[in-house]
């Protein structure tokens, strides 16, 4: 279904969760179309921040933050530089996460479970580790 967004028809999809919103908020939509962004806005939001069955609050952040990198992400300097800001309890447990994934990452390439697209990453992870190892 299209929509008109700022004087340009856009499908759904490209719809941002703003927009969508914004929409929703505003009295330009027909019934068919609110009752259309409700029932798929909820079908976002139960996506990316609902759990599934057998799953915890960790897969969901996985999936959630798997989604914002593949598309949704402007800049990974941004993000870097809003995490360094945040509160300093929050950048230790941030830095505990940042240094698993890193630890993960070089044992991929230790053991050669990496290929073409994430071999710089698991690369750089192994040095990065090996020089830090306490």
């Amino acid at each position: 279904m299209k929509f008109n967004v700022n004087g340009r028809e856009t499908e759904y999809y490209y719809l941002t969760n703003r927009e969508v919103i914004d929409l929703l908020k505003g009295n330009t939509l027909n019934d068919e179309q609110r009752k259309f962004l409700n029932e798929h806005m909820q079908d976002r939001f139960e996506h990316k921040l609902c759990t599934k069955d057998g799953e915890t609050k960790d897969d969901v952040f996985i999936r959630f933050f798997s989604d914002f990198v593949n598309g949704e992400m402007i800049s990974s300097e941004k993000v870097a530089e809003g995490m360094a800001n945040d509160h300093r309890y929050l950048q230790q447990e941030m830095f505990k996460v940042c240094y698993e994934y890193v630890r993960k990452l070089s044992e991929n390439y230790e053991k050669g479970y990496y290929d073409p697209r994430n071999e710089w990453a698991c690369k750089t992870a192994n040095m990065m580790f090996n020089a830090v190892k306490y």
